[in-house]
């Protein structure tokens, strides 16, 4: 991606040096052990002040550009090291932080967070309420002193692990939708939390369901206004679709350098051919977008139609990417045991791109009503 300028060479001289010092292997197959082992190398990444370039230098980072972020990512990306395990919080949760979080909450919850000493989940989705967050029903009454917050979430990545947990909860009626939603951040090793892992057919358990039973937030772990959650959690999918997207960029072009290798390998039928070209196009084509909501970031400008944009390519291209190189497996891509090769892994979790950070067919409806002025989709009538 040509997003490179200012001091990215000195980073990726930078980046090479961190690599040349801590050689990246395979992660672990059990959970425990990977999670302990990508704890492990955000805090190496963070000593070598390589975690969260772009943030300001008093919270953990370099105060460096969205560019320098992403050819940071770049290069930690073709030498295949993982995300960090904070990935949700650095790159989805820290901006929303950022614009809605006082300079007391930020200076006590971002520094631990760029080092991974304090992990984070996002608390969002709920059994009844996915895609449509206005009709969640997780709710947080106040009770003179505190926030008692009663609800159910699910599919928050690493909940069984993490320390803290940034929830949207309901602090009015139902019916009032997205105009009484709160954010709060909680500590999740409190009483009243049940956190119940989920098994997905990788093998992996990374994914919860949340059970919170009159759990505690303090009116200090308030983001932002009492009422201006929705706000909150409209700035955190943004980032979800747009910066953090770009990050996964970074993930495919080493897919895209891997689906290479193999078509180079192999005696390839004249479809197989053609899919490779496609998945390339498709790369190229989600690069130049990326470059394109990096340029706004470093601009200053609202992102737009560009979060969901990007949402869309991103999907598309990690899905037609690793179905391809599944594909040139054969045989051996037929099986699952936990000790298949990596291509395996990375294929079966693809089919989620089109469901996590909202489904693609949300993402083209709001493309289509909200930027194109299309007519509305049929919706059933309210009883």
């Amino acid at each position: 991606m040509s997003t490179r300028a200012g001091p990215s060479t000195q980073l990726s001289a930078e980046v090479e040096a961190f690599i040349d010092r801590n050689p990246i292997g395979r992660a672990p197959a059990g959970l425990d052990e990977r999670f302990k082992w990508l704890v492990d190398f955000q805090r190496r990444l963070h000593e070598a002040n390589l975690a969260v370039v772009s943030w300001p230098t008093e919270l953990g980072g370099r105060g460096l550009s969205p560019f320098d972020a992403i050819a940071v990512a770049e290069d930690l990306g073709r030498a295949k090291a993982p995300e960090l395990i904070n990935f949700i919080a650095t790159e989805v949760v820290a901006p929303a932080l950022m614009a809605y979080a006082s300079h007391e909450q930020l200076l006590r919850w971002l520094p631990p967070m760029a080092s991974a000493d304090v992990v984070w989940c996002q608390l969002f989705s709920e059994p009844d309420a996915g895609s449509d967050l206005g009709s969640l029903r997780t709710k947080a009454v106040w009770d003179g002193e505190v926030w008692r917050i009663t609800g159910t979430k699910v599919w928050s990545t690493w909940a069984q692990y993490a320390d803290r947990g940034l929830l949207l909860a309901r602090t009015g009626p139902l019916e009032s939708r997205h105009k009484t939603i709160g954010a709060f951040v909680i500590d999740m090793d409190q009483p009243g939390i049940d956190v119940r892992p989920l098994v997905t057919m990788t093998g992996a358990a990374e994914f919860a369901e949340i059970a919170f039973d009159d759990v505690i937030a303090r009116p200090e772990d308030v983001v932002g206004e009492v009422d201006q959650g929705w706000a909150v959690a409209m700035r955190m999918l943004e980032n979800e679709r747009g910066p953090y997207a770009m990050r996964r960029v970074a993930v495919l072009s080493a897919g895209i350098t891997v689906l290479h290798d193999m078509a180079r390998q192999r005696e390839l039928s004249p479809t197989q051919r053609h899919q490779v070209v496609d998945a390339t196009i498709t790369m190229r084509l989600l690069e130049l977008r990326a470059a394109r909501v990096a340029a706004l970031l470093d601009a200053g400008e609202p992102l737009g139609a560009e979060s969901t944009l990007t949402k869309v390519a991103l999907t598309q291209a990690e899905q037609e990417i690793f179905a391809v190189t599944h594909d040139l497996l054969g045989p051996g891509g037929l099986a699952w045991s936990g000790e298949e090769p990596e291509e395996v892994e990375l294929y079966l979790y693809s089919r989620a791109a089109s469901i996590y950070g909202g489904s693609a067919q949300i993402q083209r409806n709001v493309l289509a009503e909200r930027f194109l002025g299309l007519p509305p989709e049929p919706r059933p009538a309210k009883p």
